[in-house]
């Protein structure tokens, strides 16, 4: 997040600012209805950040599935980012299944074999198949945007004015320290309304984070189709009036939901992103990238600490797990106060993208 962007919103939250937004409620057949999902699938062909730029290393393939598309990420043996459609050009067999690194994609099932810029190399028994040696991968579109890898096109015109944002995150001088990828009983949507408040943080995270943060002090605002967010910790309380010297991580922290289904959260010294793959109405794939200072891997003990707290307990234990205990009580309808705001945006960016031809 920008400094002043940053220090702007602590002050904010140091003036006691309050919401005024009435309660809203949304209906629960939106997150348990196959065909309400359905509905949802033009959202997830915007834009998506799939890796930062520093963790794809040339011949580093990442699979990417969201729904109505499998795609495959991979940098070149010249450092290209490109990506293909994950299927091969004979029978659609799926050519990668899991981040690897490879010297080139090769098809499971019969053997045909395509390079890294995409290109067919081999086919074997070719002369069943005359005329077919040009039947390369399907491009997808990809760029390399503030240190990520974005899936997608028009990903300048996506991120719009969070562009500088995203720049002050500094993710070209971070390495991925560790990574989660589980599949968990809930919808998507709740995965992501869970970051979007801070309202539950004395409740749901007492026994890990709460004593680092201030209660239901949290401030929001839309960014064109993103919601970005600081939440007080309590050492803003004692902080001095002029914040100019001071360590703004360690007085809020921002967080970040690229619409529709990646969180990002600045803690103070490592970053987290959250991927959500939906996989059914009540199923997401929720995976978890921890970035650290690429300066400074040597400190194995913190972030193997750091790590153990976040994804370990708030995320797995506490965050997923409440979303999965929603899912199971879901009644008629969800309510939300003032206190939960941003989710009444989200849900509005939402319907809109549904909504457009």
């Amino acid at each position: 997040m920008q400094r002043a962007t940053h220090e702007r919103m602590l002050e904010t939250l140091r003036g006691g600012w309050t919401d005024t937004t009435p309660p809203f409620a949304v209906p629960a057949g939106r997150y348990r209805d196959p065909a309400w999902l359905a509905r949802e699938t033009p959202a997830f062909r915007l834009p998506r950040i799939v890796s930062t730029s520093a963790a794809l290393a040339k011949g580093a393939c990442v699979p990417v599935d969201v729904p109505g598309q499998s795609a495959l990420v991979v940098r070149d043996s010249d450092g290209t980012v490109r990506a293909f459609a994950n299927s091969c050009r004979h029978r659609a067999t799926r050519l990668v299944d899991a981040p690897s690194a490879v010297k080139a994609f090769v098809c499971p099932y019969h053997g045909w074999t395509y390079d890294l810029a995409g290109a067919l190399v081999h086919i074997p028994h070719a002369e069943a198949f005359p005329s077919c040696e040009h039947r390369d991968l399907r491009a997808v579109p990809v760029v390399e945007r503030h240190g990520l890898v974005w899936l997608g096109a028009d990903v300048d015109a996506f991120i719009g004015e969070l562009a500088p944002d995203l720049d002050a995150l500094g993710f070209d001088a971070m390495t991925v320290w560790q990574t989660s990828r589980v599949t968990r009983r809930c919808n998507w949507k709740l995965v992501v309304e869970a970051f979007l408040d801070g309202y539950h943080i004395r409740v749901l995270h007492r026994d890990s984070i709460y004593r680092f943060f201030v209660d239901a002090a949290s401030l929001a605002e839309p960014v064109g189709a993103h919601i970005r967010a600081v939440s007080a910790r309590r050492a803003l309380r004692e902080a001095p009036a002029d914040l100019a010297a001071m360590d703004l991580h360690a007085l809020g922290t921002p967080s970040y939901v690229i619409f529709p289904a990646t969180i990002i959260i600045c803690h103070p010294d490592f970053v987290s992103l959250i991927h959500l793959t939906p996989t059914a109405a009540d199923s997401t794939i929720v995976e978890h990238v921890m970035l650290v200072p690429a300066a400074r891997t040597g400190d194995v003990e913190h972030w193997d600490k750091s790590w153990n707290l976040i994804d370990g307990g708030v995320i797995q234990r506490e965050d997923l797990w409440a979303c999965e205990q929603i899912q199971r009580g879901l009644d008629d309808e969800l309510l939300f106060g003032s206190l939960e705001a941003p989710i009444r945006w989200f849900h509005g960016t939402l319907e809109r993208a549904i909504s457009s031809p």
